[in-house]
């Protein structure tokens, strides 16, 4: 046990006080011969919870209510935790007794490790509860250990939790369910989704103005929507025109330029079933008080690699939306949209 507690100190980053706190946050409750984290993981959420929501509020003060809770829940999800856990090999410290657990922790981590970087709405894999439930633990063990000082806490936790789920990052990966219902609803079509169980798996089924379109299955009834509502767009994607004059366009500087290209080029790009857009810095020039930047964006089809640049912009952010902006404009003019 000594070993496992000086190796989560490291990960962490932290040295505790009372190192019982961190044992314990490191048991299950199925190992009977100590306490387990049960109690700590009742404050760590809590305590995660209002850390984050304090890094959220002071961070980002124009975003509405709606917005942030957003952010929170893509944050300290039990996904996303378990995700750390499995990011930073947590559970191999855990003292538990379940038969099997180990396996579905490993089989967990083996579905994550096919994902792509940052995941925010969940992945085509229930997560293992214990893997979240630790990570919570960890953070009441160490919300404990310096006499519940919530900014310390974040200060010292944060460094976990990365990366951190930004509104650019939910603008990227847009929730697939809320992402169907906008599309549907520009064309003017009605989404339903329905629910049942075989006895085995929980089955979601899409259907698009009465006509079934996709189904997906887990064991949880959330990812079996997920997984339904991610095959719907894919199939739709062929089918659905998509209206560029709608994206919103501004006169800027005497060319035109599309808001949020970026994030609209991404959401393009997925109805299309093409791969995300890869953005590379061609130009960086300039003394340091007036640096400009050139982006460019290239998009792998079948039909061969798209390829754009931007122009000069005083910020990289920017360049990339140019670039995004003009692939979008190029597209459309190609008659791809």
């Amino acid at each position: 046990m000594r070993a496992s507690l000086d190796a989560v100190e490291r990960i962490l980053n932290y040295r505790f006080r009372d190192k019982r706190l961190l044992e314990d946050a490191l048991t299950h409750s199925s190992y009977s011969d100590a306490p387990s984290y049960e109690r700590l993981e009742f404050v760590g959420d809590a305590a995660l919870g209002l850390a984050f929501t304090n890094h959220v509020f002071l961070a980002y003060p124009n975003l509405d209510p709606g917005q942030l809770s957003l952010i929170r829940a893509a944050n300290i999800s039990t996904e996303k935790l378990a995700r750390v856990a499995v990011k930073h090999g947590l559970f191999q410290f855990v003292r538990h007794n379940v038969v099997g657990l180990a396996q579905k922790v490993k089989e967990f981590a083996e579905a994550v490790t096919k994902e792509d970087e940052l995941v925010a709405h969940g992945g085509s894999m229930k997560a293992p509860k214990v893997l979240a439930d630790v990570v919570e633990a960890l953070a009441a063990a160490v919300y404990i250990d310096i006499r519940f000082d919530l900014i310390s806490l974040w200060v010292i936790f944060r460094g976990l939790l990365e990366p951190i789920v930004t509104p650019e990052a939910l603008q990227q990966q847009p929730q697939p369910v809320s992402l169907l219902f906008e599309i549907c609803q520009k064309q003017g079509k009605y989404v339903d989704i329905k629910h049942w169980n075989n006895g085995v798996k929980n089955i979601a089924t899409v259907f698009v103005d009465g006509e079934f379109i996709a189904s997906g299955s887990s064991d949880r009834k959330d990812i079996a929507k997920l997984n339904a509502v991610r095959e719907a767009l894919q199939r739709l994607s062929t089918s659905i025109v998509v209206d560029v004059d709608s994206l919103g366009i501004d006169e800027i500087n005497g060319s035109l330029e599309i808001k949020e290209a970026k994030q609209k080029l991404h959401k393009l790009c997925m109805k299309k079933k093409w791969p995300k857009p890869i953005y590379e810095l061609e130009k960086d020039e300039g003394p340091p008080h007036e640096k400009k930047f050139v982006s460019a964006v290239k998009i792998p089809t079948e039909d061969g690699i798209f390829y754009i640049t931007g122009d000069k912009k005083s910020r990289v952010k920017e360049a990339d939306n140019s670039a995004a902006s003009c692939m979008i404009q190029s597209l459309k003019e190609l008659r791809y949209l």
